[in-house]
């Protein structure tokens, strides 16, 4: 009698166990797709036999459904289902990805039925499906919500302002107090490749005061191959390490990688900078001499340090091979992105390769990180557009 118990305890301490794999995996920015794969797979088995084991489980992730019963919802429902369920949202993320493969028939038409019903919340999930990204004729939308005259949740600026725009909608946005709108706005013009985004991010970069917002703006402009912003990153790393890493890891271009190293030498960013040089070059480095640093409390401790011969040795190595850009030790440019990364996941190797995709998809790849599947899949039909071409 105690059997399916205990085999609901192991399937529960799996699946938590597998999560915290899965966040932790996707905080690193670029990995193995494979390793993902793998653990996607299984987080759905142990899902799959949850639900069947519910009547002898302590929490049920889907109001007594099965999880085949739920796979078989329409996005409506799932989406009231989940909004139900908020303390298990990141198990309906992964559900929406791998198990809702069509999209809504009629995203505009649903959208704009959810607008009138005050149910754009839905969008915390309908936005995992790339095709609900793609809305059509909503310039009276945006220039309600630029005047503030409707305040949609922040998902929904973002796939608003994620549109083709109008130069003078481009311009107000870009100029918004709302950050959510501007950002949403400068990520749309680095999707559809325009000469001028670096310019744009300045500006919103000059009037910038929260440091999240700046890491994000830090981490766009390390996509762009523009050195003016190495001394702007640098000064911001070093007075909020807690960002460095994030921020660092977006620096793909290989005339970055002295920034990299040259904050490896200051004892606040080294810690960070390292594991951001792991990152971009999968190359580990030797260890210096030890060196002391001064904690919080002037408390002197001695710290190992990066051997940064050693770096420069392994910098001048990369700068041989062909390829402008550098991401977990592979040398490659824009033109062959696609093809040199295609063995890697996550949130970086997705920004870095957006572009090459059509507009609204690029802009969800940039802002929302796809299952190993749904990524598999976007490669596999790129691959044979490419090849069809």
């Amino acid at each position: 009698m105690f059997a399916p118990v205990y085999k609901v305890k192991l399937h529960k301490q799996r699946l938590t166990t597998l999560l915290k794999h899965r966040q932790k995996l996707l905080q690193q920015g670029g990995f193995s797709l494979a390793r993902f794969s793998v653990i996607d797979n299984q987080l759905l088995n142990h899902l799959y036999t949850l639900s069947d084991l519910k009547s002898d489980a302590p929490t049920d992730y889907f109001a007594g459904k099965s999880l085949t019963q739920v796979s078989e919802l329409t996005w409506q429902a799932l989406c009231e289902l989940a909004l139900n369920n908020d303390e298990h949202s990141d198990i309906y993320r992964v559900v929406a990805c791998d198990l809702f493969y069509s999209p809504v028939s009629d995203i505009t038409a649903h959208f704009n039925n959810l607008r009138n019903t005050q149910q754009l919340a839905h969008f915390e999930l309908l936005q995992h499906h790339r095709d609900h990204w793609q809305l059509n004729g909503l310039k009276a939308l945006r220039t309600s919500i630029l005047e503030g005259k409707e305040q949609p949740p922040e998902v929904v600026k973002k796939i608003v302002f994620s549109q083709p725009l109008t130069i003078s909608e481009s311009h107000a946005a870009i100029l918004h107090e709302d950050f959510n709108i501007a950002f949403a706005t400068l990520v749309n013009s680095y999707c559809a490749g325009h000469e001028d985004v670096s310019d744009k991010l300045f500006k919103v970069f000059a009037k910038t005061a929260d440091e999240l917002q700046k890491a994000q703006l830090l981490a766009l402009a390390g996509l762009l191959n523009d050195s003016r912003w190495y001394e702007p990153c640098a000064l911001f790393c070093k007075a909020n390490p807690d960002h460095c890493l994030f921020v660092l890891s977006h620096f793909v271009y290989k005339q970055a990688l002295p920034l990299v190293m040259d904050l490896m030498a200051v004892a606040v960013t080294q810690q960070s900078a390292y594991a951001a040089w792991l990152t971009l070059t999968d190359r580990p480095l030797a260890k210096a001499e030890k060196m002391s640093v001064v904690s919080d409390n002037s408390e002197v401790k001695p710290q190992s340090g990066i051997n940064l011969d050693d770096a420069e040795h392994a910098r001048q190595a990369f700068a041989m091979q062909k390829g402008e850009q550098l991401l977990m030790g592979i040398s490659f440019s824009k033109a062959n992105s696609v093809q040199k990364l295609e063995k890697l996941a996550g949130s970086i190797v997705q920004r870095v390769i957006a572009p090459h995709f059509e507009h609204s998809t690029a802009c969800a790849l940039f802002h929302v990180q796809q299952s190993a599947s749904q990524w598999q899949s976007l490669l596999s039909e790129k691959a044979e557009g490419d090849h069809a071409a």
